[in-house]
């Protein structure tokens, strides 16, 4: 806006003291025809002169401004990029992580809370401490929470003590951890434990964290003590490879469905919370929503199934103010027992939670590009991926430049990926994998997406690949995991060990 007014000050300046200058008079009487000519060719030289002299001035105007609208250099705007550390400035990390966060958030205009809910299982432990790690690695703002359900006395004593060590005393203080009870047994009418559901955890943990958490808490009117936080509720199994903040006007970095764009929102608010879009459907509505709700005039049960499809096949990344997810967490935890009494599978709280947004009108605005996890899936940020060359994959995977090309908020390593023998895959991982002594993991080429178009089946058998784009996503996700893990596991070794192994001989495939 100000180059604009200063542009036009300066055009108008131009016009009017060259082009509308008035005439003098030159011959009044006064002088001889002869001196007139020669003052006319005098001022006429010194006018071509000031014509040149203004005209230059105003191209190299024109051209500082667009260095300025399409450089912005730092040292006038500030640094805008993603910044995604290098493996010293990891390593060198220190409680300035905090003050930067404090920045970011304040540029953002809001202020963010990342949370994701485990058990307190090995299993669970290692994916947390990669989290963690991703976080501190893209700078993500804000604060960021692990909650851990059902830990016995002594194995939250060990997860106090660990995480206070490993995470918040040298990655951030804006590091936490919540315990939680055990909320995972499956009931019967008389309230007897009849079996177990471990995703109950997500529902109850999630709400406990919002009402009795420090950073967060309950008003004495019972309402958020800080409702306008915005709260982002993701799996331990996605590594950020990108700060997830509240923002998603911006065309190159966010994709949706073509259903969104005519009622497309572009910025997280009060009654308008987010998510990444799953392939869930509408599968909800055929639910008993009356008996679910508990209400027959439910609004779950007056969604169409075009609106339903549009609005509400919602998975994390989940995004919303603290108000709205409170009121989400508390319809979820009502509705997740009766789900899943129906529906006693998978996905019975991911449909929980679909039916409690609908049952509340909370439209979730779905973005494709928040993730990426099933290579050969739609609804999902793979055209980012697609967008780099393959011979780039590995090599961009191996350091990603977010200013090179626009990536996915989170991989939801949740599937198997492989290429060849080169593979990775979450429950293959060793527990042990932070710790000395483990060593590191053998990388793969960085050719894997142009060098084979097959993936060996644990029979040793070689099966080719159906799908023209399976090798490179594979290959993308393989290539980053083996060295997000590999870095993670550098940085575990140079922060807690006496030199550590960091030997790269470990293949996930073989399990040596």
């Amino acid at each position: 806006k100000y180059y604009v007014e200063i542009f036009a000050a300066i055009v108008q300046h131009f016009f009017t003291k060259t082009m509308l200058r008035p005439s003098r008079k030159l011959n009044n009487g006064h002088a001889s025809p002869s001196v007139a000519k020669a003052e006319r060719n005098r001022i006429s030289k010194n006018r071509s002169k000031e014509y040149s002299n203004q005209f230059v001035s105003v191209v190299f105007f024109i051209l500082g401004i667009i260095f300025l609208t399409s450089f912005k250099p730092t040292f006038l705007f500030g640094n805008t990029k993603h910044e995604v550390m290098t493996n010293q400035e990891i390593g060198d990390r220190s409680s300035t992580n905090d003050s930067a966060s404090d920045n970011d958030a304040e540029h953002q205009l809001t202020r963010t809370h990342i949370v994701f809910s485990t058990d307190c299982s090995q299993f669970q432990h290692w994916q947390s401490y990669l989290l963690f790690y991703s976080a501190m690695k893209v700078g993500q703002p804000g604060h960021v929470t692990r909650i851990a359900s059902g830990c016995s006395d002594e194995e939250a004593q060990k997860a106090r003590d660990w995480h206070e060590e490993h995470v918040s005393d040298v990655m951030s203080s804006k590091f936490h951890l919540h315990l939680t009870p055990h909320f995972s047994s499956v009931k019967d009418e008389t309230g007897k434990k009849k079996g177990d559901y471990k995703f109950f955890n997500k529902p109850f943990g999630f709400k406990h964290w919002m009402e009795n958490a420090d950073e967060m808490g309950m008003d004495e009117n019972g309402n958020m003590r800080d409702e306008d936080v915005v709260v982002i509720l993701i799996d331990p199994d996605m590594y950020l490879l990108r700060p997830i903040l509240t923002d998603f006007s911006d065309d190159r970095d966010t994709i949706i469905g073509k259903r969104h764009v005519k009622d497309r929102k572009f910025r997280v608010s009060h009654g308008s919370p987010f998510a990444q879009k799953y392939g869930l459907g509408t599968q909800w509505r055929t639910f008993d929503l009356a008996f679910i709700t508990g209400d027959e005039n439910s609004n779950a049960k007056k969604v169409s199934k075009e609106d339903g499809g549009k609005w509400y096949p919602a998975g994390p990344p989940y995004i919303g103010t603290a108000r709205d997810m409170h009121q989400i967490s508390t319809k979820w935890c009502e509705f997740v027992p009766k789900v899943h009494k129906e529906y006693p599978n998978l996905l019975a709280e991911m449909f929980a939670y679909c039916i409690a947004a609908a049952h509340l009108k909370l439209e979730h605005m779905l973005i494709d590009s928040l993730m990426i996890s099933n290579v050969n899936g739609g609804g999902e940020g793979w055209p980012h991926v697609d967008a780099i060359p393959d011979s780039e994959i590995c090599s961009f995977a191996s350091n990603v430049d977010t200013e090179k090309y626009p990536v996915p908020s989170v991989i939801h390593y949740c599937q198997r990926y492989i290429v060849s023998d080169w593979f990775f895959g979450k429950r293959k991982v060793p527990r042990e994998f932070f710790t000395c002594d483990a060593p590191l993991y053998d990388e793969p080429p960085m050719d894997l997406a142009e060098k084979y178009d097959y993936k060996v089946m644990p029979n040793g058998e070689k099966e080719v690949f159906q799908n023209s784009k399976s090798p490179k996503h594979n290959a993308f996700i393989i290539c980053l995991m083996t060295h997000a893990m590999n870095e993670a596991g550098t940085f575990f070794k140079k922060n807690h060990c006496d030199g550590g192994n960091k030997e790269k001989k470990y293949k996930l495939f073989y399990g040596k």
